[in-house]
């Protein structure tokens, strides 16, 4: 056996359930198909509960720590609110994810980049035959898909693919002497003009980050024309943009199963992306730190399979991620009260702060206001 556990996918659900498990006594080899330092379409945002599930601080890779947000309805009047503590932090998955990786290899991790995969298999006697593109053959006990939303792993090992029912597509624009003073500590949101979804400004070190998210089926191919109005909304010349990416964001079904035999999928592969955000990396990080002590017990004999892991998963994360798929539905099928609400109340814009840093669920803001009341809190 080449290892006790093999990662696909460096990603933060990869570098971290490596990292984890390797803690926890394992030999891990960490694969992924792309060079490190890497980047991945993604907005960048790191929520405060999400920073906290790890046992560093992330404060080199952080670029800003967002306290507020513009927030406008469709073509109208930004209004400006602010929390008194921060709210989310931005980063760079270039920087993050290359930081996490650094982590893990610490740990005592192998990583391997510049590896894609051809095929993973379950061999007769239960174990894991791994087999990369430039020939390379590796074989564990355990293999974990965090290969993102067209994870191999998923489909090799017949789990089921998420819902992709949303897509985002966005772009950079330079600032190479420092961004405007407006963004800094602060995000521009657009609601109501993208169905299912919203309009974005993310600020960065050296430039903002520009995108636009919504329905797969209702954006259809318009997803770049929104982009360019966006942009155009905001002030912003759709001809500056640089790094122009789409990508899915892969919604699981309640109930699928993410774990079988010695086998598991986390993170994107799984699906577990925030329906009403958008957000994946909590659901990459968490899940990946639910799967790890699971592992430990399967490589001890202590458990024979890893369905313990699913079980956690369907206790801990999914009903929030239940939650905000239903409160997504009612939010975007009539958003402006939510907006507006959101703008001019502090009884509403306080509580969704709390929600984004982590201090309260989605679950427990339905339980305390009703689902119409709660998606105005969001």
């Amino acid at each position: 056996m080449d290892t006790d556990v093999i990662v696909i996918g460096a990603g933060p659900a990869g570098s971290t359930a490596a990292r984890e498990i390797t803690n926890r006594g394992a030999s891990v080899l960490l694969l992924d198909r792309a060079k490190f330092p890497r980047d991945k379409p993604c907005g960048g945002g790191i929520t405060i509960r999400t920073a906290e599930l790890l046992p560093f601080s992330l404060d080199p890779v952080i670029e800003d720590t967002i306290l507020g947000a513009h927030l406008r309805l469709r073509d109208g009047k930004d209004i400006t609110r602010t929390h008194h503590r921060p709210i989310t932090y931005m980063t760079q998955r270039s920087r993050l994810d290359h930081f996490l990786v650094e982590h893990a290899q610490q740990a005592g991790v192998e990583f391997r980049d510049g590896q894609p995969i051809k095929l993973v298999r379950r061999l007769p006697d239960r174990t894991f035959e791994v087999q990369a593109r430039n020939g390379d053959i590796h074989h564990a006990r355990v293999v974990i898909g965090a290969d993102g939303a067209n994870s191999i792993v998923r489909r090799n090992l017949g789990y089921e693919d998420p819902i992709e029912s949303a897509v985002a597509l966005e772009g950079n624009i330079a600032y190479p002497n420092g961004i405007p003073d407006r963004y800094k500590g602060q995000v521009a949101l657009q609601f109501g003009s993208v169905p299912g979804g919203y309009g974005w400004v993310f600020p960065k070190g050296d430039h903002v980050n520009v995108g636009v998210g919504g329905w797969k089926d209702a954006v259809g191919t318009s997803l770049r024309d929104r982009l360019n109005d966006t942009c155009r909304l905001y002030g912003f010349d759709p001809a500056d943009l640089t790094n122009l990416r789409g990508h899915h964001l892969p919604l699981g079904r309640p109930g699928a199963l993410v774990a079988g035999g010695g086998s598991a999928v986390i993170g994107d592969a799984a699906g577990f992306v925030d329906p009403l955000s958008g957000e994946g990396i909590h659901g990459a990080i968490s899940s990946a730190i639910h799967l790890a002590p699971v592992v430990e017990d399967y490589l001890a004999d202590r458990v024979p399979n890893l369905a313990c892991y699913h079980h956690a998963i369907t206790r801990e994360l999914v009903p929030n991620l239940e939650t905000s798929r239903a409160l997504m539905e009612i939010f975007h099928a009539w958003p402006d009260p939510f907006v507006w609400l959101l703008q001019h109340s502090d009884r509403f814009w306080n509580p969704a702060g709390e929600l984004v840093r982590g201090e309260i669920s989605y679950t427990r803001i339905v339980n305390r206001f009703g689902p119409l009341v709660a998606a105005a809190l969001l």
